[in-house]
């Protein structure tokens, strides 16, 4: 690749660091050659090791002359691409600096921390890479693009996953934000919601996480097997939301996809009578 950190000097957004590599490459394919990209950056190796210490984690001097990144062995191509992208934020991101002599390193839940603007560094820093790295592996720009259902449903979340070779769950993440239409995406585990992503005018979900799934809800009604998929069906709005938030819901769907491991993906949309 005919690109160097010169090409990058002077950004310091996470989200400008990604867009400017699009920007000078916008051929990129959907599922491009992250190892080949490391390496026009100065990261001259990426390793499988053995270790429960960390996810992921990058190996670099004070001055950020050159890197290395060291990923847990045994992960999916999915969560290792996350993982190496999220590593290269940290260090093209000039103000995430090394302990000297330390590597950067990151456990599995450094990958899910969202809020670039929280008062603790370290989950401040690990929101930016994950910031940077969603933004590299899954340009809004052509994940819309690439967007040509109808209407939003989980099996397009699947195909995009497939095609950019990213996790469901990172997919999901994005596919909210890009989605023209107000939906949200619930991660699942035994019934229970872990997390919950949606878009800017998604109502507010009254059910807390942590909490099981509310009686009357699709997810709720029977296990799902992994890879098994329900049909975009009505719900009634105030099994997920408030009165309040109910007031100009005219429709609301809802789908649902078993995964292994108990976990589970749901789609909620909401259409309004003003729309």
């Amino acid at each position: 690749m005919s690109l160097s950190r010169i090409d990058l000097d002077g950004i310091g957004s996470p989200l400008a660091l990604a867009e400017k590599i699009h920007e000078l490459l916008p051929d990129l394919a959907p599922d491009f050659d992250l190892d080949a990209l490391c390496a026009a950056f100065d990261i001259h190796s990426i390793n499988r090791v053995e270790t429960s210490a960390y996810e992921a984690a990058i190996v670099m001097d004070v001055l950020k002359a050159q890197g290395a990144i060291l990923l847990a062995k045994g992960r999916r191509r999915e969560r290792e691409r996350f993982s190496i992208a999220h590593e290269l934020g940290h260090f093209l991101i000039e103000t995430h600096r090394p302990v000297p002599g330390q590597p950067l390193s990151c456990a599995l839940n450094d990958l899910s921390h969202t809020d670039t603007k929280a008062a603790d560094r370290h989950k401040r820093i690990e929101a930016e890479a994950n910031r940077f790295a969603a933004a590299l592996l899954m340009p809004a720009a052509k994940v819309r693009k690439a967007m040509t259902a109808r209407e939003p449903n989980l099996d397009e979340i699947v195909s995009l996953a497939r095609n950019f070779a990213v996790s469901k769950e990172a997919m999901a993440r994005v596919y909210v934000t890009a989605s023209r239409a107000d939906i949200a995406v619930l991660i699942l585990q035994h019934g229970r919601i872990l997390r919950v992503y949606r878009s800017a005018e998604f109502p507010w979900i009254q059910v807390p996480i942590g909490q099981p799934v509310p009686n009357g809800s699709i997810a709720a009604g029977s296990n799902h097997e992994p890879g098994e998929r329900t049909e975009i069906e009505e719900c009634e709005p105030e099994t997920w939301l408030s009165a309040r938030a109910c007031a100009d819901v005219e429709v609301m769907t809802e789908q649902v996809l078993g995964q292994a491991g108990g976990f589970a993906m749901v789609l909620l949309r909401v259409e309004r009578a003003d729309a």
